[in-house]
């Protein structure tokens, strides 16, 4: 179980329930703190989701222990920048990737950032919502 009140002492801005962490910043440092610092060591990132909601790009980091076999989701708003967990997970570095690409977020931190799927000439990133889609690279031929 994820020690709540040392997270709460450390961290008073927090929300807490049975289904994810909400934090508005430092989510290096909280990420940090449920790897090295919790009676569970949530030692693997299985994944980092982007949501974009127009005013804020949402950021949803899956961790797993395997020790104890639990989950816990520690989710953030950004606007267009987060520092990188990089340095505390090495398997980050293909979704700061994506989320890169996709969502124009640039991971603060990152060596190795780049774009995975549209060409490093493309310009924008698809999946915001803002992104106007009449470009004819994406016409698609009869």
């Amino acid at each position: 179980m994820i020690n709540t009140d040392l997270l709460k002492e450390y961290y008073p801005n927090i929300f807490i329930n049975e289904d994810y962490i909400f934090v508005e910043e430092n989510i290096y440092d909280i990420i940090n703190f449920l790897k090295t610092r919790n009676i569970i060591c949530f030692d693997v990132l299985t994944e980092i989701m982007a949501t974009d909601y127009r005013d804020f790009i949402q950021l949803s980091y899956n961790l797993y222990s395997t020790e104890s076999n639990e989950f816990v989701k520690v989710m953030t708003n950004v606007r267009d920048t987060a520092k990188s967990v990089t340095p505390l997970y090495k398997s980050a570095n293909f979704d700061e990737c994506e989320i890169f690409d996709l969502f124009g977020v640039n991971f603060v931190g990152n060596t190795n950032l780049h774009r995975l799927y549209m060409p490093d000439s493309w310009k924008g990133h698809p999946m915001l919502k803002a992104y106007v889609q009449d470009d004819e690279r994406l016409a698609w031929n009869d």
